[in-house]
């Protein structure tokens, strides 16, 4: 099993240290768990989920909704980006982003 925790990290901008402070662990088992060589308990994958805001299946590495193959690496990290927020934060996007529709 080999969860998708460094892109999701570096996404965020996190180092490996930060992140395991943030979910109450050590740097070494990010590391770990990154490359593979080890892995979260249960809480622990909870808790990265939360902290990257994504759920299970996402961390996982399953997608939630499919992107469409051919995209670059950049839109299909918007798309998964847009797909991890709320519907809340979702609506204010879309309100954000409707004068730019109109051009």
């Amino acid at each position: 099993m080999k969860l998708k925790i460094r892109e999701l990290r570096e996404e965020k901008a996190l180092t490996q240290k930060e992140l395991a402070a943030l979910i109450g662990n050590v740097q070494r088992n990010i590391s770990n768990w990154e490359n593979g060589s080890n892995e979260p308990d249960c809480e622990s994958i909870v808790k990265l989920a939360d902290v990257f805001g994504v759920s299970l299946d996402e961390l996982f590495g399953r997608e939630t909704a499919s992107i469409p193959s051919g995209l670059d690496e950049e839109r299909k990290r918007l798309i998964r980006t847009v797909l991890a927020l709320n519907k809340e934060q979702q609506d204010a996007l879309a309100i954000l982003l409707k004068p730019l529709r109109a051009r």
